[in-house]
């Protein structure tokens, strides 16, 4: 009940913000389809989990400009997102976000620099996972022809979790290319590269035996000293923990433009993490979503 609540104070607080100013509100709903090879973020690659995931996000967006340089983005979300093999995933979201904008001189090619921050509240059916997302970080982009737009950024992101498990910090760079094939067709191609922590999960055997050293005492004494616990979700007695960790991240995106406000982006993802002592996670995903702006 507190989390529902918790969610609910969010769309409150964002209606009173935008309240006053209703006419400049944009509005904008998506919907994801994804299948996610390794989701449960497994390093021993016969038990790992793949399985399809479901998301739809509704957004409002208000931007007020300050001068003819400054502009600022206030906004707020609600999603929900479903997994139909694995339901304690399943989980409900709501945030407020804020974006400072500074564009150098005028005209499409100048350069741009974003300044963002937010807080985000997840209601997820297995509560240990449940918690608060704060964020914070800068973009500088620019388009560097009619048809060809690059962007860098860095970030920090942390995550107050119900149970320590779940618990994680991190940093992160990231780099960006799209072209404008056409007037409808638009690739993307990006990479980032994360430092921090992320949740892993195993089979209890596998962890019992990293646990007792059967990997090797290097392995067990990291594994017996990170956060973990029971967590049920991707099978009977699996154990959820957390690890520090390296990540990279690449990514292609095509999308087409079906409409004057609507989308379709179909995007590839590969995430390869390897942890302090060398455990490697591989994960891949596919997408497909449709995006809608009103």
């Amino acid at each position: 009940m507190r989390k529902i609540v918790a969610l609910s104070t969010l769309g409150a607080c964002l209606a009173q913000l935008c309240a006053p100013s209703l006419p400049a509100l944009e509005f904008r709903a998506e919907i994801d389809a994804s299948w996610v090879k390794n989701l449960s973020r497994t390093s021993f690659a016969p038990s790992r989990k793949s399985a399809a995931a479901y998301a739809a996000t509704v957004t409002a967006l208000q931007a007020r400009p300050l001068t003819r340089e400054w502009q600022l983005f206030l906004s707020g979300e609600a999603g929900a997102n479903w997994v139909p093999k694995f339901t304690g995933l399943d989980s409900l979201h709501g945030g407020l976000h804020a974006q400072l904008r500074r564009k150098f001189g005028l005209g499409p090619l100048a350069p741009v620099l974003d300044f963002h921050g937010g807080l985000t509240g997840c209601a997820v059916r297995e509560g240990g996972r449940s918690g608060w997302q704060a964020g914070a970080g800068l973009t500088l982009s620019r388009r560097l022809t009619e048809f060809w737009r690059v962007a860098a950024g860095g970030e920090w992101e942390k995550y107050f979790a119900s149970h320590q498990a779940f618990e994680v910090d991190h940093r992160s760079l990231s780099l960006e290319s799209t072209w404008d094939l056409s007037e409808r067709w638009q690739l993307g191609l990006g990479a980032r590269r994360l430092w921090g922590q992320l949740t892993a999960n195993a089979r209890y055997d596998i962890y019992d035996t990293a646990l007792d050293g059967g990997f090797g005492p290097a392995i067990a004494n990291y594994y017996n000293r990170i956060p973990w616990e029971i967590s049920n979700t991707f099978g009977p007695g699996w154990v959820a923990y957390r690890i520090d960790c390296d990540a990279d991240f690449w990514w292609v995106q095509l999308t087409v433009t079906l409409g004057p406000n609507t989308s379709l982006p179909l995007r590839y993802e590969t995430v390869k993490v390897i942890n302090r002592v060398g455990v490697r996670y591989d994960t891949d995903l596919w997408s497909l979503g449709l995006v809608h702006r009103f």
